[in-house]
């Protein structure tokens, strides 16, 4: 599959690239073509495979399905750029909108979540909410052995197994199916209890796995 990350050039975008590129073609995208350009280059000197750069829009044009790698929809007009060439593909949002208060980290919205605004945006496009709980420095350590969970979020069980084969290609992750779109809310909202917990009771960057 020819995968699009959508503002990779962070730490999560590179990570997801060099490990997500074992088993697809992937392209880093970036308001800037150069910036693109050189966290592919990044992301390829880590993995040892072929990973391209280019601008946002190039990378969703040419994909077959995109992830989200930003940290917020503050710019929404970065969507309503894409909206065209993610039209019809399936979108993976991983974003967990967030802010500091009283020293923790808080989820920030009030109603609905990150998820559903994208699927607002895009409205021609299959959107799945993942990705929320696996820390970007783990994700980045391409050496590291990952054991952990992938809760997905969608409205179809189609779009589902797409998103979890998806997820599959990374060693070490198992997608789970919670259900529809409306409970990415709940999957954002633990992201930040995560977080905090691991801060407060020093331990080191918490993920998920379920046990049963």
């Amino acid at each position: 599959m020819r995968l699009a990350i959508v503002g990779g050039t962070g730490t999560l975008g590179k990570g997801l690239a060099a490990r997500l590129s074992a088993a697809n073609q992937v392209l880093i995208g970036s308001r800037s073509k150069e910036k693109g350009e050189n966290a592919a280059e990044e992301a390829k000197a880590a993995s040892g495979r072929d990973i391209r750069g280019g601008s946002n829009e190039e990378v969703a044009d040419s994909c077959d399905a995109a992830i989200l790698a930003i940290p917020g929809l503050d710019d929404a007009g970065l969507l309503e750029e894409l909206k065209a060439p993610l039209g019809g593909k399936l979108v993976i949002s991983p974003i967990v909108p967030m802010r500091f208060e009283n020293g923790l980290l808080v989820y920030s919205k009030t109603t609905g979540s990150a998820a559903e605004d994208v699927e607002k945006v895009l409205e021609n496009s299959r959107v799945v909410a993942a990705f929320h709980h696996i820390p970007a420095l783990t994700m980045a350590e391409v050496d590291r052995k990952l054991d952990f969970d992938v809760l997905v979020a969608c409205d179809n069980k189609a779009d589902y197994e797409e998103a979890s084969t998806i997820v599959g290609t990374v060693e070490g992750l198992r997608p789970l199916y919670v259900g529809p779109l409306s409970l990415s809310r709940a999957l954002e909202q633990l992201t930040p209890v995560l977080i905090n917990t691991a801060r407060l009771n020093k331990l080191s960057r918490l993920s998920l796995k379920l046990v049963s």
